[in-house]
């Protein structure tokens, strides 16, 4: 799972971002995450969970890409709005290996969440030839025998039709999508076994374990979740904020940051963005032909363009930003989670301490720091075995 992993992160999140070669010095102490339940769900989504509305053929690019005999099928499928509850409709993709080395039991599936693309209808991987490079990690999953869906989330594609916005980083709104297409690609492919994982990097990363947090009380009827792989996670951005408002955000985190209040207002009217975003400041939102929202962001200003207009503001926006963070709490669903020492997005420190309140929570969690890597680091070889080794049953490690 190591090679074609690695390329497909390559051309994830952080990869076109010019990166500094140390990060801003961060206040180590962390604003503790909220522990709100998230808003009622109607009758109307609950029932309607991982429907599916629409399908259509896997792109031309697809076929040629992954390997021969590979079912693909495109999807539009119902799932949760974690904002106001409401159905909403979300794009995605299922990938089924070739039925030659089908087991018993059914393929094992792995839930991929993306990395941040944009906020935008057009920022969706399914709709792309080469899925913003993660056509590459589905491939390999497919290689090693799993079968793959992809969500684009909520608000991310064209074939939804008037849908919802994007609400970044929102993380029920994320773990609804993650575990509807779950349901969606078990109407699709009966084929498809009980176990299953979610998988994700940076922003998907945090999708994937809030899908391990809301997987007790959303995930009836979709299987064994057997545990989660979370890369570079972005769990809880309040550092970025704190950063902002101290005038010391990293040159990588003032590309980001225009999408993070952008995103994050796109689900919470209280945060206005010009509050936020100084003079000069003109956030890319939409994905060029070619590229991401952040990869084709313009060269940012200076750290001091970012900070809010007023104290006020900057409380409304941290208050919110802490609403989203994780882990907010305890699961019985076991995960694993890389960082890198030299991560320019997310510095190693915020991320050892927002883990080490997975362990306050006595979750399983094994921590691998990387060391040398940045945000798009590799897992290597330990992410696939992590795997086999839940397949097999064996003892979860955690070094809680």
């Amino acid at each position: 799972m190591q090679k074609r992993w690695k390329s497909a992160v390559m051309a994830c999140m952080v990869a076109a971002l010019p990166m500094t070669a140390a990060c801003a010095s961060t206040d180590t102490t962390e604003v503790p995450a909220s522990t709100s339940s998230g808003v009622a769900i109607s009758a109307d989504a609950r029932t309607g969970r991982g429907e599916v509305m629409r399908t259509d053929p896997g792109l031309d690019t697809w076929a040629a890409t992954l390997p021969d005999g590979t079912d693909i099928t495109r999807i539009v499928y119902r799932s949760t709005s974690g904002v106001d509850g409401a159905a909403t409709a979300v794009s995605g993709a299922v990938f089924i290996p070739s039925d030659e080395r089908r087991p018993d039991d059914g393929w094992p599936l792995i839930a991929y969440a993306h990395g941040t693309t944009g906020i935008s209808r057009d920022c969706a991987p399914s709709d792309r030839p080469d899925m913003f490079g993660d056509l590459g990690a589905v491939d390999d999953f497919l290689r090693r025998g799993y079968a793959v869906v992809t969500t684009d989330y909520q608000g991310l594609g064209i074939r939804t039709g008037e849908s919802a916005a994007h609400p970044y980083l929102e993380p029920h709104t994320a773990a609804y999508n993650v575990i509807d297409a779950v349901r969606a690609a078990r109407s699709v492919e009966p084929s498809i076994g009980s176990q299953w994982f979610a998988v994700g990097r940076s922003q998907g990363g945090s999708a994937a374990w809030a899908t391990a947090e809301q997987y007790a009380d959303y995930g009836d009827d979709t299987g064994e979740l057997l545990g989660v792989v979370a890369v570079a996670p972005l769990l809880d951005a309040t550092y970025l904020v704190r950063n902002a408002q101290d005038e010391t955000l990293t040159v990588a985190q003032r590309y980001l940051y225009p999408l993070l209040v952008q995103g994050v207002a796109q689900g919470a009217e209280q945060v206005t963005p010009a509050d936020h975003l100084g003079a000069g400041v003109t956030p890319a939102l939409s994905c060029s032909s070619t590229g991401t929202a952040l990869a084709t962001q313009p060269a940012p200003p200076d750290a001091e363009a970012f900070t809010a207009v007023t104290s006020a503001a900057a409380d409304e926006l941290m208050d919110t930003v802490q609403s989203y963070a994780l882990p907010r709490e305890h699961t019985e669903v076991p995960i694993v989670a890389f960082y890198g020492s030299r991560d320019d997005i997310i510095p190693p420190d915020v991320m050892q301490l927002t883990l080490t309140r997975a362990c306050d929570v006595d979750d399983r969690v094994l921590r691998v720091r990387r060391e040398g890597q940045g945000h798009s680091l590799d897992p290597g070889s330990m992410m696939a075995k992590w795997m086999s080794d839940r397949l097999a049953g064996q003892v979860v490690p955690s070094d809680c």
